[in-house]
Formats: structure tokens, sequence, C-alpha cells
């Protein structure tokens, strides 16, 4: 009697597994939002302001859906952990520097420049983090900062929307700006703190 053993690819199993793992809902979900972003600027640069803030509404939704879905399935990945804080940066950034053009007498270009630099600095540390094998997960401070820059966002969209040349408006959206500056400096250095063992044993 001869016995037939069917021959099977572990390595080539192990690789899909691994593809379909990394392509998960959640990480799917993450990178149309880099799409949106993408959307969300070209009608925002052409003043498009109400379609803008739905897009950009939209964007906000998928980065709670996705983080929702990721806990809830147990999905997380590597992929989405460095993907999701990215376009993130991508779209506040990308929104901050084009209302440079739009809102002239609301926003200072320092004001943007010391976001910017943020994003870049804390990315950098996240990334020397998770060289040396150190989880780098955003706090409480971090999530603040990201809320209070998102309604910043659509405050300065709905303002242009609906009450330009409305001196209130112009005080309130210029109140929530230096909100946004101090909180987001004052979320860099909690980050900062948090890595100063990582940091100090390079």
């Amino acid at each position: 009697m001869v016995t037939e053993y069917k021959k099977t690819d572990a390595p080539a199993e192990e690789i899909s597994l691994r593809k379909s793992a990394v392509f998960n809902l959640p990480n799917r979900i993450t990178l149309s939002r880099l799409l949106l972003a993408i959307v969300f600027f070209v009608f925002l640069t052409y003043r498009h302001f109400n379609v803008a803030l739905i897009t950009f509404f939209v964007a906000v939704v998928t980065d709670w859906l996705d983080g929702y879905l990721a806990r809830k399935w147990d999905l997380s990945t590597d992929l989405g952990r460095i993907v999701d804080p990215f376009v993130d940066k991508v779209i506040i950034c990308g929104a901050f520097i084009i209302f440079i053009n739009i809102a002239k007498d609301l926003i200072a270009p320092w004001m943007v420049i010391v976001i910017v630099a943020r994003e870049f600095f804390v990315s950098s540390i996240r990334g020397f983090s998770e060289s040396k094998g150190v989880k780098f997960a955003s706090n409480m401070w971090g999530k603040t900062k990201m809320f209070i820059q998102s309604w910043t966002i659509c405050a300065m969209i709905l303002h242009y929307a609906y009450f330009e040349n409305v001196g209130w408006a112009e005080y309130l959206v210029t109140i929530f700006m230096w909100i946004t500056v101090v909180v987001t400096i004052g979320s860099g250095i909690t980050y900062v703190l948090s890595a100063k063992k990582t940091l100090l044993a390079a």
C-alpha cells in the first residue's frame, strides 16, 4: 500500500497569512484615510469649505473606527501602529499649512511651524524608541492634542464657510489656535519625558 503525502508550501502559506493580517480591515480603513486627506486638501485649497468639512469629519470618524475595530477584534499590527499616527499627522499638518494662505490674518506662520516641528520631533522619538525595542504608544496628552487640533480645524472651516468677517468668530478662532499651539507643545514635552530613559540610554 502506497501512502500519498500532499506537499504543502508552509513558507508561502505563512507569507499569505501575514499579508492578510497586515492588510486587515482596520489597516485598510487607515490607508483609505490617506486618500480622504488628499481629497480634503483639494477642496480646502479651492475654498469648497462645506465639502472640505464633510470630508474632514469622515476622516475623523475613520480615525476612531480603525482603532476601535483593531482593539475589538484584536487586529493590532505594527503597520497599523506606524501608519495610523502618520496619516493623522499628514491630515493635521496639511490642513494648517493650507490655512496659512487662507487665514493670513488669523494664523501666524510660526504657529504652524511649531505644530509641524512637534509632529516631526515626536515621530523621531517614536522611531528611535521602537528601534530599541521599546513600544511608543500614544498617551492622554497626545489624544487631547489630536482632539483640540481637529476641533480648531473644524472651527476655522466653519468660520470661513459661514462667519467670515464676523468679529466674535475671528476672536474665537484665534483663541482656539493659541490653545492648539500650547497643547501641542505641552503634549510634545510629555512624550520627551516618557521616553527620557530610552533617550538617555542611547
